[in-house]
Formats: structure tokens, C-alpha cells, sequence
């Protein structure tokens, strides 16, 4: 291979791998054009000097070239989101603080209005006060001149009463006489009236001792009825025992209707189905009991009823 040749193909190489170069890191160039100082053009005779470890380091060069663009690239956008952070942060204050101020001043107004409502609360109370203080002065003078009046009349009255005593002095006695007559009758008039009152509350009292002992006993009967249905409606049959038994039951409860106890005073003969009414008895609890405390205490705190399902 002459001189010629060996130029031609070093000149080929170092033409291609720029080439290669340029597509590679091209690629992510900034879409900013980056200016760069042109350079002459080496002459062709310099081709024929270059070879692999001079493309190599040329390679090397572009490529830590464009590392250091991207480090400066990302340096630089690092700085512009600093500074937009810091701008927003100032911002943000400087709302802050204006809300502070408007806030401020809101306050500022609504205390002086609330001042305002207090003064004017005051005045009217003022005035109502002195309204007051004049109604109650009208009043008193009107009671005084009500008083003076009743007083003149009272000793107007009096004195016709000193001149109408000495015309009556002689009717006196037929008066007294006349007024004890009167108290005496009218003592005979409200004894009998007293007397009737008291036989007519007797009787009110009779008829309504008869009418509450009705009441008691028809509440005790349906108290006990409804007491039976829901003992009956807890019974569970035992399967060994026959139909027709019955039991008598002796039951002692609270005022609520909670069973306290349930025993068995008089037996069936069959010992199960005893068994079966005193726990059909504590199932049922509470029991319906009247409400009237005085009627519970007398009749259910403490009763027996008999025990027939059927």
C-alpha cells in the first residue's frame, strides 16, 4: 500500500467516527443552539497522521464534553426551581400577611360595631329605665292620692258614725237582741249544714272505699288472669306427665314484676309437672303486675294462684 493510500484510509476512519460521534450525542443536545467556534479546516494532509488512539481520545473528549453540558443543564434548573420555590414562599407570605391585615382590620370594624350596638344597647336600656322610673313615680302618686281619699272618707265615715250613735243608743239593746237571735240561728243553720256535709262525705267516702275496693278487685282479677296466660304461654309440657294436673303456686315477687320466688304450696302428686309450673313461673318474669303499689303490696308481693294449663 503506497503513501496515497494509507492517507485515504485514515481520512475515511476519522470522517466516520465523527460521524458516529454526532449521531450518538446529538441526540440530547439542548434544543438551544449552542454556539461553536469554528474552526479551520485541518488540511487533508493532517488526516494522514491520526490514528486509532487519537479517535479514541477524541471520542473521549466529546463525551465528557457533553457530560459536563448535562451536569451545567441540571445545575442550572435546579437553580431556576430554587428560585421559583423561593419567589412562591415570598408570595405565599406576602398573602399571609395581607390576610393577617384583612383580618385585622375585620376585627377593628366588628369591635367598633359591637361598641356601637353596646352604646346604643345602653341608651335604650337608659331610656327604658327612665320610662320606668316615671311609670312607677305616676303610680306612687296615684296610690297617695287613692290613700288621702280612702282616709277622708274613712273619717267622714267616722264622724256619722259618733252622731249616728247617740240616735241609736236606744235601739241598741233590740239590735243586740235581734243579732244574738240571728247568731243563734245562724250557729243552728251552719251546725246542720256542718252535719249534712259530714254525712254526705261519709257517704262520698262509702261509695268511693266501695267503688276503689271494685276497682282493686276487678284489677286483681285481670292482673291474675294476665299473670296465668303468661305463665301458661312459658309452660313447657313435661312428656311424662297426663293432662288435668294441677298445682297451687306460691310466688313472691318485687315491684317491678321480677319473680323473687315460685314454690309450690300444693302439689299435683306429679313431682315433674310441680317442677315444670315453678320454672314456667320464673320464665314468665316479669309478671304483669298492677301498677298501684298499695294494691301490689296487698295482693302480689306475695300470692298463690293454681296451676291448670288446660
Amino acid at each position: 500500500m503506497n503513501k496515497m493510500q494509507k492517507f485515504g484510509l485514515s481520512f475515511a476512519l476519522a470522517l466516520a467516527l465523527h460521524f458516529s460521534l454526532l449521531l450518538v450525542f446529538g441526540l440530547s443536545f439542548d434544543s438551544e443552539p449552542e454556539v461553536v467556534t469554528q474552526k479551520p479546516a485541518p488540511e487533508i494532509i493532517q488526516a494522514s497522521v491520526l490514528d486509532d488512539e487519537q479517535v479514541i481520545q477524541e471520542a473521549e473528549r466529546l463525551k465528557q464534553a457533553e457530560v459536563e453540558k448535562q451536569q451545567l443543564k441540571e445545575k442550572r434548573r435546579q437553580e431556576l426551581a430554587e428560585q421559583r420555590a423561593a419567589e412562591e414562599k415570598r408570595l405565599q407570605q406576602v398573602r399571609e400577611r395581607r390576610l393577617r391585615e384583612e383580618k385585622k382590620a375585620k376585627e377593628l370594624v366588628e369591635r367598633r360595631k359591637q361598641a356601637e350596638e353596646k352604646e346604643r344597647q345602653k341608651q335604650a336600656d337608659l331610656k327604658k329605665q327612665l320610662v320606668e322610673e316615671a311609670a312607677r313615680l305616676a303610680k306612687i302618686k296615684e296610690q297617695r292620692a287613692a290613700e288621702q281619699k280612702r282616709l277622708k272618707a274613712q273619717r267622714e265615715a267616722e264622724q256619722k258614725r259618733i252622731e249616728a250613735e247617740k240616735a241609736a243608743a236606744a235601739k241598741k239593746r233590740e239590735q243586740e237582741r235581734l243579732a244574738e237571735e240571728k247568731r243563734k240561728q245562724e250557729l243552728l243553720a251552719k251546725q246542720k249544714a256542718e252535719q249534712a256535709r259530714r254525712e254526705e262525705l261519709a257517704r262520698q267516702q262509702a261509695e268511693a272505699a266501695k267503688a276503689k275496693a271494685e276497682q282493686d278487685r276487678q284489677a286483681t282479677i285481670t292482673a291474675t288472669a294476665a299473670i296465668q296466660r303468661k305463665v301458661n304461654n312459658s309452660w313447657i309440657r313435661p312428656m311424662t306427665s297426663s293432662k288435668g294436673l294441677s298445682c297451687t303456686v306460691q310466688v313472691k315477687l318485687l315491684a317491678s314484676g321480677d319473680v323473687m320466688d315460685a314454690s309450690v304450696v300444693k302439689s299435683s302428686g306429679d313431682s315433674v309437672f310441680d317442677r315444670s309450673a315453678e320454672n314456667a313461673v320464673r320464665k314468665a318474669s316479669p309478671l304483669p303486675v298492677p301498677k298501684d303499689r298499695t294494691l301490689f303490696s296487698r295482693n302480689f308481693r306475695t300470692f298463690t294462684f293454681v296451676f291448670k294449663p288446660e
